[in-house]
């Protein structure tokens, strides 16, 4: 049997803790200067190492939360689910049937009692706590995960989690007990639920009016939604029927949208707001200085991309993308952008993650091949001439004139920056596909589903429309492995086609972290930077 809940062994040589969570342990001490620490196995201090501290939380008051993007809604079905974005919105209303610690990779359980496999990962027994409600009164039963995973099965509900709900059996066996049949073993499926399937609606209030329920969303978690003036914020009351007794630990959690990333830390500091969430290196080192502010953070895999539109021109000839990386040093463009804190990348998995191939590198700087190939381009008649589409945020307009200036020095490309604000960004970029190349991120503890989801064809987070049978193949076959050497000999795989055929250019790797007034304690995240908010209270 496969318990969710147990961390599989790690492969000779790599420590059990590593191997679940992405990130050597060396890699997090590492990389403290950048990002606080490896979770409280190293650290000057528990508020500057991966941990927060854990002082006894009063009950009552309010926590005010100061992040980037506004939320379009609050359907699980129509969002993602874990991105920094969503995930603490939807967590306030509707807990998570289980979530993937940060610190260990380990998947656990929050809503669900257990998520197990008695056959090495074909069938899983998802075992609910009895007598959870929601906040209408109706049971959160086996039947309503039913309901709202067959909902993300839909193709008429073009859910993001489509691929990750699609072709599942899904048997209820009694009222807390959903036994679900995989298409192929998949023996990390419980981080699938973590990341793509957590959250689950009442299916009385998505029945009576679908459409609307994403403005009136009815849940089982810590609070509901008060009030919500979009563009500004949103006002969530304690949940009187949450199932957690004494919890959660607020009256009431208020998520204000503050677009500039330094004007976040202001408020914070100066004591506007409680708390903001982030995910890039250099801002947790940033916050870190400020006065007032208290920093707790986790290194993860993946981070911030450029990724290119592979279905148009001029990026569907790989030569275009080969030119724009061997152009760049992401060293140079993080120094440049961010001034602080930490270094560039060289590919999806930080270097010292047991499942980094030093062999499959993300290729460096070499202008004159840069040169080269944008010649045999315009030779071709392809002269490379794209647009660049950045979300109108400093740090945004930043890269984009960054890419722009050194893009400037080499004959034969243009490239045209497109700003929009995040909802254009949302509808053009996430939706609709309809750009060149764009600024992305992406960040995760395990490689299942995210790295699937990122470069898979048809993957829900595959925005470029890459599709490559040797990656797609090597994604496969990792995520049937049980055994971690065959899942790092398949992704190794994976990151030698990345880079080789570049469908995206990573310039950062992910940092998950919080800043938050001393006042604040329950710090607990998962996900892309998101916090548990039942956990959340003010220090006693």
């Amino acid at each position: 049997m496969i318990p969710a809940f147990r961390r599989l062994p790690a492969a000779p040589g790599l420590t059990r803790r590593a191997f679940s969570a992405g990130v050597l342990t060396s890699a997090l001490a590492a990389s403290a200067a950048a990002c606080g620490g490896s979770g409280g196995s190293g650290g000057k201090s528990a508020a500057r190492s991966g941990q927060a501290p854990t002082a006894a939380a009063v009950r009552g008051g309010t926590a005010t939360l100061v992040m980037s993007l506004e939320a379009n809604g609050f359907d699980p079905a129509l969002v993602n689910p874990t991105g920094i974005t969503y995930g603490t919105r939807m967590a306030a209303v509707f807990d998570v049937l289980v979530y993937a610690d940060q610190h260990t990779g380990e998947v656990r359980p929050q809503l669900a009692e257990s998520l197990t496999s008695p056959d090495g990962g074909t069938t899983w027994v998802l075992k609910l706590r009895p007598g959870v409600l929601f906040s209408d009164g109706t049971t959160l039963d086996a039947d309503a995960v039913r309901f709202n995973w067959a909902r993300l099965a839909d193709p008429g509900v073009r859910s993001p989690q489509f691929r990750a709900a699609k072709d599942l059996k899904l048997a209820v066996t009694d009222p807390v007990t959903l036994t679900v049949t995989l298409p192929a073993p998949n023996p990390h499926f419980a981080s699938v639920v973590a990341r793509s399937m957590a959250f689950v609606g009442s299916p009385k209030a998505i029945s009576a009016d679908p459409k609307a329920f994403a403005a009136a969303p009815v849940g089982a978690g810590p609070f509901v939604v008060a009030s919500w003036l979009r563009g500004s914020q949103t006002t969530f009351d304690r949940n009187p029927h949450y199932w957690q007794s004494g919890r959660p630990f607020l009256d009431k959690l208020v998520v204000k949208t503050v677009a500039d990333e330094q004007q976040q830390l202001s408020t914070v500091s100066t004591g506007g707001a409680d708390l903001l969430l982030g995910s890039a290196l250099p801002g947790a080192e940033v916050a870190r200085d400020a006065a007032g502010v208290s920093v707790a953070s986790t290194v993860l895999a993946g981070g911030y991309l450029i990724v290119f539109n592979t279905t148009r021109a001029p990026f569907d000839d790989v030569r275009a993308r080969q030119a724009f990386a061997a152009a760049l040093d992401s060293g140079e463009l993080v120094k440049t952008v961010y001034g602080h804190g930490a270094a560039g990348t060289t590919g999806l998995f930080p270097a010292d993650s047991p499942y980094a191939d030093p062999a499959a590198v993300q290729p460096g700087p070499d202008r004159a091949r840069a040169q080269t190939l944008l010649d045999e381009l315009a030779a071709a008649g392809k002269p490379l001439a794209f647009s660049f589409t950045a979300v109108n945020s400093p740090v945004s307009r930043k890269i984009a004139e960054f890419v722009q200036s050194r893009l400037g020095t080499l004959k034969n490309v243009r490239m045209d920056v497109k700003g929009v604000d995040g909802p254009a960004y949302q509808s053009s970029v996430i939706v609709n596909r309809d750009f060149d190349a764009s600024l992305y991120s992406i960040s995760f503890t395990d490689p299942e589903p995210a790295l699937s989801d990122l470069l898979r064809t048809g993957g829900p987070a595959n925005l470029g429309g890459w599709t490559d049978a040797e990656a797609d193949a090597a994604i496969d076959e990792a995520r049937a492995a049980s055994d971690p050497a065959v899942r790092k000999a398949a992704y190794g795989r994976v990151q030698k086609r990345v880079a080789e055929q570049v469908p995206v250019w990573t310039y950062l790797n992910a940092c998950s972290y919080t800043a938050y007034r001393k006042n604040i304690t329950g710090i607990e995240m998962f996900g892309d930077a998101c916090l548990l908010p039942d956990r959340l209270g003010r220090a006693g």
